[in-house]
């Protein structure tokens, strides 16, 4: 029996890396990218089928940011297979890290400016956004959403 494995995230980075690492190790594994922009999935399912053309791939759009679309992917796998034997939580995104000019100009003429220069203490500051949801993104995307995912998974299996 096939192994059948789910990777959110799929479409680059470590999670693109694993994917071609699995059917490097089994060709004959079924592999589900699941995966937030469907161009890019797409593209990645090109790349994997070029090196291993007789690969299961298949995708499904899931963006961990909207727990909307978890339910609606969760639905989806669910209808697809009938089990997976392998989930890889691999989908995440960063805070977005700017710096802050005005404390940058201001920490200038101040007697702070070498602490600031050298620790870059109030220069850099991050910011995340609220999601849809009411959540932040980057708690919704890494955690919440592949939380619920696999909940959802977990409560129809036999």
């Amino acid at each position: 029996m096939q192994p059948v494995v789910l990777v959110t995230g799929a479409s680059s980075g470590i999670g693109s890396a694993l994917c071609k690492r699995l059917l490097r190790e089994d060709a004959g594994v079924r592999l589900c990218l699941a995966c937030r922009s469907m161009q890019k999935a797409s593209a990645t399912k090109a790349v994997l089928l070029a090196a291993h053309p007789t690969a299961q791939v298949t995708l499904v759009r899931l963006d961990v940011s909207s727990l909307e679309s978890v339910l609606r992917a969760a639905s989806e796998i669910q209808r697809r297979f009938q089990r997976l034997d392998y989930l890889f939580l691999n989908a995440g995104i960063m805070p977005n890290t700017h710096v802050n000019f005005k404390a940058l100009i201001s920490g200038l003429f101040s007697g702070k400016a070498v602490h600031m220069l050298s620790t870059a203490e109030g220069l850099i500051t991050q910011e995340d956004c609220i999601t849809a949801d009411g959540l932040q993104a980057v708690f919704e995307t890494n955690f919440f959403g592949h939380f619920i995912l696999v909940q959802l998974l977990l409560a129809v299996r036999p």
